[in-house]
C-alpha cells in the first residue's frame, strides 16, 4: 500500500512539475509574440508617418497584423529606417539604448540630464547616408485619455510629413476621429516654425481652416463635438516637439550656406 502510495503521489508530482512547464514555456512564447507584434505596430505607425507604407500597404495602417505584413513592414522598416537616441541637450547617445524600447513617459519620470529620447530618421533611398523625414513619438493627455503617436518632419525640419495616432481611449466616434485618415491627412504640409524660424507648432483648430487667414499654415482642421481632444492634440505636440527642438536647431544650423 506504502508503495502504491508513493507511486501515484511521484506519477502526480511527475505530472504536475510538466504542466507547469508546459504552462510556462507557452506563456513566455505568448509573451514573445505579443512582444513582436507590439514592435511591428510601432514600426507599422513609424513607417506610415514618414510617408514609407510599401506599395499596397496603404490600406494595413490600422487593424491586426498578419505574419506576412508583419516581415514586410519589418523589412521595409530595416532599409529605411535608422534609429537613433538623444539626450536633453539634443546630443545624439551612443550605447547599447534601443530607441524603439524607450519610453518617452518613463523618461520624463527622470532628472533632465538623465533623460533619453528615441527618433527616428527615414533614408532617402534604401541603405543610404541621405536622410529625408525625421519621426518623433508624441505622448500627452486627450479628454478621458492618454494619446500615443507619431510625428514626422520633412527634412527642412519644418513641414510635416504625417501624423499617427496608434493608442487612445477617447470617446468613440468623437475623439476616436484622431485615428482616422481624414484627420491625420489634414496635418500634411503644415508648418511648425514661423517666419523668424522660432517653433510656433501647430494647432487644432475648432471648425474647419480658413486657408486665406494669417497663420492657417499653423492650423488644422478640428473634429466636430471633439474640441477638448483637439486641445489635447494641440498641446502634446507643441510639448514634444519642444524636447526635441534642441536636436532639431542642431541640424537646422548646419543647413545654413
Amino acid at each position: 500500500m506504502r508503495q502504491s502510495n508513493a507511486y501515484t503521489f511521484g506519477f502526480i508530482t511527475v505530472i504536475a512539475v510538466a504542466a507547469a512547464l508546459i504552462l510556462s514555456v507557452a506563456s513566455q512564447s505568448l509573451r514573445d509574440r505579443q512582444m513582436l507584434n507590439m514592435e511591428a505596430d510601432m514600426k507599422r505607425n513609424i513607417v506610415a508617418a514618414v510617408g514609407l507604407m510599401p506599395q499596397g500597404m496603404e490600406d494595413c495602417r490600422r487593424g491586426p497584423l498578419s505574419e506576412k505584413l508583419c516581415c514586410d513592414i519589418t523589412a521595409c522598416y530595416r532599409d529605411h529606417i535608422v534609429s537613433l537616441v538623444i539626450n536633453s541637450r539634443g546630443e545624439i547617445v551612443k550605447g547599447e539604448q534601443i530607441p524603439e524600447r524607450i519610453s518617452i513617459e518613463a523618461e520624463m519620470d527622470k532628472p533632465e540630464e538623465q533623460r533619453l529620447f528615441p527618433i527616428f530618421l527615414r533614408r532617402k533611398e534604401a541603405n543610404s547616408n541621405e536622410y529625408i523625414s525625421y519621426c518623433i513619438p508624441i505622448v500627452g493627455k486627450g479628454l478621458w485619455s492618454t494619446l500615443y503617436g507619431y510625428l514626422a518632419l520633412q527634412s527642412d525640419l519644418n513641414t510635416i510629413t504625417g501624423i499617427t495616432f496608434y493608442k487612445h481611449g477617447e470617446t468613440p466616434g468623437l475623439g476616436a476621429e484622431i485615428e482616422k485618415e481624414w484627420f491625420q491627412k489634414s496635418f500634411i504640409g503644415k508648418k511648425i516654425l514661423d517666419e523668424k524660424g522660432e517653433l510656433v507648432s501647430v494647432s487644432v483648430v475648432k471648425g474647419k481652416v480658413n486657408e486665406s487667414m494669417p497663420g492657417a499654415v499653423h492650423k488644422v482642421d478640428g473634429i466636430s463635438g471633439a474640441t477638448l481632444t483637439g486641445n489635447g492634440v494641440t498641446k502634446l505636440i507643441r510639448k514634444n516637439l519642444l524636447i526635441y527642438e534642441p536636436y532639431f536647431k542642431t541640424i537646422r544650423r548646419r543647413m545654413v550656406p
